[in-house]
């Protein structure tokens, strides 16, 4: 299974990342500076157009993706973005709140995010829960860290949770990744959940 995450980083580094992960390693990564998209483009139409284009780039990518022909486009690139990814500081996530996370049939994650070797807390990073079964992902909610590496996800747990369905808490953080996978029992209770490694 792969977790494709496209993203505009902003005016302070003008460029729109796509970024493809395997079991929360980078195995590829596209970016197109988009100074070039902006020429000939006035300032009420940019952000449009800067839409546009990052979800044309973000179809390109599955596409290849599925085709199996991604490991083909810029395949030194590739391999050297997952050599570097061997030595990057990933993310840890920890569930600040494993006692009370579940309540009355909603799902309140307090998550606190730290780099993996530098322990040091991220923020500004963009944390996504979702519940997967099979091959379907239901998306739960999101949120974006504080300048202290915490963040709150609140949802309604969905109705009818199959046996042996997943809720995942992902993190990213331009090309660094980390997850918190939790399988889920059929008639969920006020329990802690039982990480998956």
């Amino acid at each position: 299974m792969y977790h494709v995450q496209t993203e505009d980083r902003g005016p302070s580094h003008p460029f729109l990342d796509t970024v493809v992960y395997q079991a929360g390693r980078v195995v590829y990564k596209r970016s197109t500076k988009y100074e070039l998209l902006a020429s000939g483009t006035g300032k009420e139409t940019l952000p449009q157009e800067l839409q546009k284009r990052l979800a044309q780039q973000h179809r390109e990518v599955i596409a290849e993706l599925e085709a199996g022909t991604l490991q083909n486009h810029g395949k030194e690139k590739a391999a050297q973005v997952a050599e570097d990814a061997d030595t990057e500081d990933g993310l840890d996530l920890r569930l600040t709140n494993p006692k009370n996370w579940f309540a009355a049939g909603n799902v309140t994650f307090e998550i606190e995010l730290c780099g993996r070797n530098s322990k040091q807390r991220i923020g500004d990073a963009d944390v996504q829960a979702c519940l997967e079964h099979e091959r379907q992902r239901i998306f739960c909610a999101e949120a974006r860290t504080d300048a202290k590496g915490f963040a709150t996800l609140k949802f309604p747990m969905p109705p009818n949770v199959a046996e042996g369905s997943s809720l995942v808490v992902r993190a990213t953080d331009g090309s660094r990744f980390g997850e918190l996978r939790f399988r889920l029992k059929s008639k969920l209770r006020d329990k802690t959940p039982a990480p998956v490694a």
